[in-house]
């Protein structure tokens, strides 16, 4: 791919003298917030790091121009153009930058993770690539939007070329195909990759040429530094998404000024390189074409000055935030309670992948909103069987099945709810959530916190985790304790029959993204069917058997080992109490200190490693409140810190068991 400016001049029209200057005073207003943002933090007016978009900013006017409020942009860490270009104030734009309160995000957001709903700004992106997946989720709800008889709207996503080597990139570009979204991809091909030239980083001569290999993408390229190509050639790709014909793809072949950063020297580029694209600048190409002199630029100029010299004023006289500011948009409201649709009868006994596929049927169809991605979710059922017959009952846009691309589908799950859908996301198994961590731990946890609740994100990740004698190490695995450590993230992991239910139905309905964790081997487990009302709150353990000599704090497939080892206690006199965590991010604290306060004495129990596990969590939040009453230290039981086997024998050797559970009670209890 060459690092060579294109020639000067283009085929496209060319709009009238005071257009022109209008989408001059555009970019240059991009240009001169850049210029001054790089001068007050060179100065240490803003501290932070930033990325700036000079020299691109063609690219952003000229998308949109032909953009509608409506519709919605997802951007990059070099972000400000695409930002100001979509109608942001420039002053609290730099106050945001600044860290201020006045800013569109109180300053959580900073330079790369800035969002402005009100006018279709969906977010700033800091992880290479990883606004693609959210800008197709949203364009799934722009969809589900459109079919409802909403106006046709679409979503842009802006990429570098740098995300082009990412698996987002390809994930998504091949759902977007597959189901039509009206989704349109902008990639601002600036040749660099940080310092890696693009021709070590891409084996395309364009990547226009990846881009066709998606079947249904329409895509084009163009000079991304003359905006009147730019806006011909985006103009009928965003008209192809709006009326419902599928994504597109745009490659703008541009160069930035500086560097990757503010700490950037450019060393990897040559001054003559630099020269030739300089030349080709977008103020100098708009400039030329539209025969513009500097009499016409002026008047321009002058209301640009003043426009940034009050925004940077505006800026710097803001108050930082205080920490009820910093710890603000953390919590949501609890789950409604409203009755769900229910076809198996309040108190019939029936298994636990009964009940949670009537969660989700009931769910289904009490809410418009819910929609359900997966693999394999389809005719056939699921890897478990929990979703058999949904596709028949809902149809392919409400079940969606999906590719085998973890993160790109749970990374727009994550961009369908932040759109206003309630996506349920199915995992085939738990042990494939490293797959999409980025999804889950950068964009899920953190959008509304980033945003300062501008954007909620009503999403649950579902899968089945935990051992089922001799699926082996990568699909037997329990690894909630990875993501107990996230601000944001919800875990919940339940027990029995009426608990799946509620606790479902409340992640389903809460507006925050919740891990839902299904013990495989609970999945015959016979229940009662709870009220159609039945909902549990994240953060609410219940106590499960009342005790006086010892707690058993636990959750999942342990619940019943637990139960199992305290009817062997009881039978040699000693009283224990069970408390089912239910909710393990957050955790109930209050409910565990009480009962250890009660007892004195307390082992947790997991089926995962208690190597950092959920048993560690629960001590170190309780220790300081329990120490003085404690008669026994506080014990764990869990998995051996080792990988599963695929021996059923040897599995079960490693594992927690009943009389793991009694071999360490019963110290405590006759020893102290």
């Amino acid at each position: 791919m060459s690092l060579s400016a294109p020639e000067t001049g283009s085929a496209s029209p060319r709009p009238d003298r005071s257009e022109a200057l209008r989408l001059y005073g555009e970019m240059l207003r991009i240009r001169r917030f850049e210029e001054e943002l790089y001068r007050l933090v060179s100065g240490g007016k803003i501290g932070g790091t930033t990325h700036l978009y000079m020299g691109q900013e063609a690219i952003a006017v000229g998308v949109s121009k032909h953009l509608h409020v409506e519709d919605q942009v997802v951007s990059t860490h070099r972000g400000h153009g695409h930002l100001l270009a979509k109608g942001a104030r420039a002053d609290r734009a730099f106050a945001e930058i600044a860290g201020r309160r006045d800013g569109y995000c109180g300053g959580k957001g900073g330079s790369q993770h800035v969002a402005v709903p009100e006018i279709g700004h969906m977010g700033s992106n800091g992880i290479t690539g990883g606004g693609m997946p959210i800008g197709a989720g949203l364009a799934l709800a722009r969809k589900f939007a459109r079919d409802r008889g909403e106006p046709g709207r679409c979503v842009v996503a802006y990429v570098g070329d740098g995300a082009a080597g990412t698996g987002n990139f390809h994930e998504v570009m091949n759902l977007a195909a597959i189901w039509k979204l009206p989704y349109v991809v902008v990639l601002e091909n600036n040749f660099y990759s940080m310092s890696t030239p693009i021709d070590r980083a891409a084996s395309c001569g364009k990547f226009t040429e990846w881009a066709e290999r998606y079947s249904g993408m329409a895509v084009d390229y163009v000079d991304g530094n003359d905006i009147y190509a730019v806006s011909a050639a985006i103009e009928p790709l965003l008209e192809r998404a709006r009326r419902g014909e599928g994504p597109a793809f745009l490659q703008a072949d541009t160069y930035r000024h500086g560097g990757h950063s503010k700490s950037d020297p450019c060393i990897y580029r040559t001054k003559e390189e630099e020269a030739e694209w300089k030349a080709r600048d977008p103020l100098v190409v708009l400039q030329k074409s539209a025969d513009l002199d500097d009499s016409d630029l002026q008047p321009v100029v002058d209301e640009v000055e003043k426009e940034i010299e009050s925004a940077v004023e505006f800026a710097l006289a803001s108050p930082p935030g205080d920490l009820d500011l910093a710890l603000s948009d953390l919590t949501v409201p609890a789950a409604p309670r409203e009755p769900a649709p229910q076809k198996i009868a309040e108190g019939t006994e029936t298994t636990m992948t009964e009940a949670i596929r009537e969660t989700l049927r009931g769910e289904l169809e009490r809410d418009d909103d819910v929609v359900f991605l997966g693999e394999d979710i389809g005719l056939y059922g699921g890897a478990f069987g929990l979703s058999r017959g949904l596709h028949d009952e809902f149809g392919p846009e409400r079940v969606r099945e999906t590719p085998i691309s973890e993160n790109g589908f749970t990374g727009l799950g994550v961009g369908a709810a932040s759109g206003g859908l309630r996506p349920v996301v199915e995992l085939m198994f738990g042990d494939f959530i490293t797959c999409c961590t980025d999804a889950l731990v950068n964009h899920a946890a953190k959008l509304q916190y980033m945003y300062a609740g501008q954007v909620k994100v009503p999403f649950t990740l579902r899968m089945p985790v935990g051992r089922r004698k001799g699926y082996g190490a990568t699909h037997s695995q329990s690894l909630e304790s990875m993501y107990l450590s996230v601000p944001g993230l919800r875990v919940m992991c339940p027990s029995n029959v009426p608990d799946a239910v509620g606790m479902l139905r409340g992640a389903i309905r809460t507006d925050a993204p919740v891990l839902f964790l299904e013990p495989k081997l609970l999945y015959p487990a016979r229940g009662p069917m709870p009220a159609p009302d039945h909902v549990v709150d994240l953060g609410v353990a219940r106590v499960d058997r009342e005790g006086a000599d010892l707690t058993l704090i636990t959750y999942g497939l342990c619940v019943n080992l637990c139960q199992e080892a305290a009817g062997l206690l009881e039978a040699r006199g000693h009283s224990v109490e069970i408390l089912d965590l239910r909710s393990l991010s957050p955790f109930d604290r209050d409910a565990c200190v009480k009962s250890v306060v009660k007892t004195g004495r307390a082992i947790c129990v997991e089926e995962g490693s208690t190597n950092g596990g959920v048993g560690d969590l629960v001590i170190g939040g309780i220790l300081p409140e329990v120490f003085g009453y404690l008669r026994a230290p506080i014990l764990k039981v869990g998995a051996e810190h080792c990988p599963i086997p695929s021996s059923p024998e040897l599995e079960e050797l490693m594992m927690p068991s009943t009389r793991k559970i009694v071999q360490a009670a019963l110290p405590l209890l006759t020893e102290y």
